[in-house]
């Protein structure tokens, strides 16, 4: 009885999630300065290039270069894709993850920084002020590699508040936090101040 208890329940948790493949429809997507961006394909798939920076300046700290799915908010969701960073200079360079969004300045994202430090490799909340960290584990940086697809895995789970990241191995977090001031939202993607390229992007969860 307990095993047909334990089918039925993970049966029901099985077809209630959702998923979506984002990037089949670029309307959906909106952007601060949509001539920083541009769609392509590359081996039979979407691609979504960040080529330069947005002419945007957002009203608290954070990032500067983020496009946001405008058709869907989630709740609790696993999100999967490829990321490639094109930028590489002296600084700690980056891309960003970002979800939960309500408006400009309410949303959490992963800062994937290639050195940890106080700003970057965190898991950031903003919650109409400045940017503020709520890490509670993570490695020493993202081993970003120049020409290189890397995958990314981001999973919110909102009854707990567990957000955790993975880079490349999809069994060990590379950033983990635990908080629950938001909890449904837009998702988005990007950088903080550097440029990339993402590509095969899908999320299965809970829409609201």
């Amino acid at each position: 009885m307990k095993s047909l208890l334990c089918f039925l329940l993970s049966a029901h948790l099985l077809f209630a999630a959702e998923s979506a493949r984002p990037f089949d429809t670029p309307d959906a997507w909106t952007f601060a300065d949509p001539a920083a961006w541009t769609w392509s394909k590359e081996e039979g798939q979407s691609v979504l290039t960040l080529k330069r920076q947005q002419t945007y300046q957002p009203k608290v700290r954070s990032p500067f270069n983020l496009a946001w799915l405008k058709t869907t908010e989630w709740k609790s969701f696993t999100l999967t894709l490829e990321g490639q960073l094109t930028k590489f200079d002296a600084g700690n360079n980056d891309l960003c993850l970002a979800f939960a969004r309500s408006d400009d300045t309410r949303f959490y994202y992963a800062h994937l920084g290639e050195k940890a430090d106080g700003a970057h490799h965190q898991l950031h909340l903003v919650n109409h002020a400045d940017r503020q960290p709520i890490t509670a584990t993570r490695t020493g940086g993202t081993p970003w590699q120049p020409g290189r697809w890397h995958r990314l895995k981001l999973v919110h789970d909102t009854a707990t508040g567990l957000i955790t990241v993975f880079f490349d191995d999809m069994e060990k977090p590379v950033i983990t936090a635990q908080n629950k001031t938001l909890n449904h939202g837009r998702i988005g993607l990007g950088s903080f101040d550097d440029l990339g390229k993402f590509r095969n992007l899908q999320i299965q969860g809970e829409k609201k």
